[in-house]
Formats: C-alpha cells, sequence, structure tokens
C-alpha cells in the first residue's frame, strides 16, 4: 500500500499532535467508559448512526494517547469510509514503514467504518489472535455487521459500545449551561423545545435556518445509508422503498407494524418488507418496540411499534409540527433516552415499560383521571407499586390503590 495515504490519515507522525479540528475537545458521557476499555485484550467496537460522532472520539483517543505519551508511530488511523483497501495491506504497509514489532511492542490500530471492508471479521481476528500486545479499535454505521461477525468469528473477542446522537443533558453541556443554571425552567424549556423537535445530530446546533437543517439530514445521513451503506451490505432490488418506509415511520413515531397492511399498501412481499424494515433498524435509522409480557423476551412478541431513532428524522419529513405531533415527538425522546424495547398493549396502552416501570408520555395542558387510567391498569395487572407520567408542565404524585404514579414535566425528567 502506499505510505503516503498512511501519513495522510496519521499527521500525528510528523507534528506530534490531533489537529483539534478533528479531535474537538467537547468529549461525550460516554468517552470516560470507552477510554477505560483500552486497557483490556478486547477489541472496543463503537457502533452507531452517521454523523454522531464516533470518528470524533477516535481522534480524542488518538490525542488522549499522545498526551500520555504514547509515541506517535506506535498509533495507526485508518478510514475505509471511502479509500478501498485490504486490511492486511493496512497493517503489514504501517508495520514496514515503522519497522514495528507486532509481537514485541504495545500499538494502538484505529479503524473506522470497517463494515465497508469485506471479510474484515476474518483478518482481524488472524491479527487479534496473533498478537496479543495489538490493541484494536473499530467503528461502523451498521450493527449488523458488528454484531453478526461478534456472534461468529469474533465472539469473546469484543466490546461494542453504541453512540447515539446527543442527549438532551449532552446538548446543555455543550451549551456551557451552569448547574445553577439548569434549575430555571425559563432557561431551559425553550432549550429543551428546539432539541425535542430537531434532534441530537451535533452538526446541526450551529444551523440557523431549516433549509440547511433538512438538507443536511437528507443528504448526509439519510441518502448516504439508505443509497450507500446498506445496499452495500445487503442485495436489495430498490434503495428509494428503504426511504420510503423511513418516512412513513418518521411521519408516525410509534405506529404499529402491520406487514399485511404494508404489503397490500405498497404492493410488496411482505417479507421484502420486514427485512428492509431490519435494515433501517440494523443502521440504526428506527427502533422497534416489543409488547410487553413479565418475565418473557420481548423480541418474541409479534406486536411490534416503530420509531425514528431521532426527532431529526421527523422534521425532516413531517411538513407541520402541531401540538399533537409535538407530544409524540416528545414521546420518541423518551423511547430513545432510554433504549426502550417494550410498550404494553392489553386494552389499555403504555408507551414504555422500562424495568418493569410503566412510563406514559402526555405532553399536554391538563392531566385527568383518564389519563392515569392506563398506568394503574398496568401498575395492577403486574403488582407494580411504581409509575411514571411525563408531562407538560404537571409536577406531583399521586397515590392510588395500585401504588404511587409520579407526574413530572417533560424538561426536567430529560435532566436526569
Amino acid at each position: 500500500m502506499d505510505t503516503a495515504k498512511l501519513e495522510e490519515f496519521n499527521p500525528w507522525w510528523i507534528n506530534g499532535t490531533v489537529d483539534s479540528d478533528l479531535a474537538l475537545p467537547f468529549k461525550r458521557a460516554i468517552f470516560p467508559e470507552i477510554e477505560r476499555h483500552l486497557e483490556s485484550r478486547f477489541v472496543v467496537a463503537l457502533t452507531g448512526l452517521r454523523r454522531v460522532g464516533k470518528t470524533t472520539i477516535l481522534y480524542q483517543v488518538i490525542q488522549q494517547l499522545l498526551q500520555e505519551k504514547i509515541h506517535p508511530t506506535k498509533i495507526l488511523f485508518f478510514s475505509f469510509d471511502e479509500t478501498s483497501a485490504r486490511l492486511s495491506e493496512v497493517l503489514d504497509s504501517y508495520r514496514e514503514f515503522h519497522s514495528q514489532d507486532f509481537r514485541e511492542e504495545k500499538c494502538y490500530i484505529f479503524l473506522d467504518e470497517i463494515q465497508k471492508y469485506q471479510n474484515w471479521e476474518n483478518e482481524l481476528k488472524k491479527y487479534y489472535d496473533l498478537y496479543p500486545k495489538l490493541k484494536v479499535v473499530i467503528s461502523g454505521s451498521a450493527s449488523l455487521s458488528i454484531r453478526k461477525k461478534n456472534k461468529e468469528t469474533l465472539a469473546g473477542r469484543i466490546f461494542e459500545f453504541i453512540l447515539t446522537p446527543f442527549t438532551f443533558k449532552e446538548f446543555l453541556k455543550l451549551n456551557n449551561l451552569t448547574e445553577t443554571e439548569l434549575k430555571y425552567e425559563t432557561k431551559i424549556k425553550p432549550l429543551f423545545i428546539t432539541f425535542a423537535k430537531k434532534g441530537g445530530f451535533p452538526e446541526t446546533f450551529s444551523f440557523d435556518h431549516d433549509k440547511d437543517f433538512k438538507e443536511y439530514i437528507k443528504a448526509l445521513i439519510v441518502d448516504k445509508i439508505i443509497y450507500q451503506d446498506i445496499p452495500k451490505m445487503f442485495k436489495i432490488e430498490d434503495p428509494g422503498f428503504l426511504g420510503v418506509l423511513l418516512e412513513l415511520i418518521a411521519t408516525n413515531p410509534g405506529m404499529y407494524l402491520d406487514y399485511q397492511s404494508l404489503s397490500k399498501q405498497f404492493e410488496k412481499d411482505r417479507r421484502v418488507i420486514k427485512d428492509y424494515i431490519s435494515y433501517l433498524k440494523e443502521s440504526f435509522l428506527i427502533r422497534i418496540l416489543g409488547n410487553y409480557r413479565k418475565g418473557s423476551s420481548t423480541t418474541l412478541r409479534k406486536r411490534k411499534r416503530a420509531y425514528p431513532a431521532d426527532n431529526a428524522l421527523s422534521y425532516v419529513y413531517q411538513a407541520k409540527i402541531d401540538d399533537a405531533f409535538f407530544g409524540r415527538m416528545v414521546e420518541t425522546l423518551a423511547v430513545n433516552k432510554l433504549n426502550a424495547t417494550s410498550f404494553w398493549k392489553n386494552g389499555n396502552e403504555i408507551d414504555i415499560v422500562d424495568s418493569d416501570i410503566p412510563i406514559e408520555v402526555k405532553y399536554q395542558e391538563q392531566i385527568n383521571s383518564e389519563d392515569v387510567k392506563p398506568l394503574r391498569g398496568f401498575m395492577k395487572r403486574f403488582n407494580q407499586p411504581r409509575g411514571l407520567l411525563i408531562t407538560k408542565k404537571d409536577e406531583r404524585e399521586i397515590n392510588f390503590a395500585e401504588g404511587n404514579i409520579q407526574l413530572i414535566p417533560a424538561w426536567k425528567w430529560f435532566l436526569e
């Protein structure tokens, strides 16, 4: 491999540091945990949506290593995003260029967007098993590839972190709000409304115009995944239909997935629709929830609901965001904050069941007795003494025969 390409990817070999435009000063909440795992033998895998900051974290880790006096030539970065090369060629060229002995010297290898390289798992396994001193950190924008290889070739050798879009707390921290300011609704609520509508892609936070925001999300996230990433990983006949399904879910957050009905609506085989939905999920564009049943896996339950993985997707597709739709965006935000996997529907309906606790989102002016009935029904049926109602402004606790229901304003709950 041309060593000039390696030099281009690794300027710290020459100047001893990472450019500040690459290793940005703001660190995500997950950073210390990733840093801690640098001491383990495992391959560290960082996966998540495009443009949420995976590559930035890789550069930040590299900068941290340099500050800890790791010699610059002991650190290799390579991206498969736009560059085609064999992993063996990359590592062998690096080893020869710097006369590295992988058996005797600890080296740190950072491989970005590795899922775009075919057969990466077998080559990586070879280096992992042969050279215990190598520390490998990889990133990928699709979970199916990473997790499938985890279960097969790299079983017991890989530890995966999933990087989500920014949380509300990270958004506020990036805006330099102090602990004192976090107590004041008048300070926080306007920022919450903005965040709930436009989501957590960090590069969009500075955009002043909707046109720029929507073009960014559509071109650099949606279209890249739908027309490039997914077709490269799977043999699909109609990538445009992926966009149709994504728009349907983004404009109907929490919709029930009725594959038979969707098959009739779009005149597509239901198996194709089910596969396409799974591709959207494994590319982190959507989240799927299963119907809760205590003591059993939600993944085995037939009834499913789908949400966009970030409200930026809804903002791009939804022509008008009225109060009712904004309430559904708050619900989506709650689902993604909790990494929720379960809802409950059995006559009554509960938006989220998290650690066996029922959670409802009612972003409206007034809360009445009808609004807490589903929570009470769940609590009675499953002998659960706690329930949570996320509101627009109501804050109190209500005691019933079934147990205690806490009401908390959304802006405050998302700070927890």
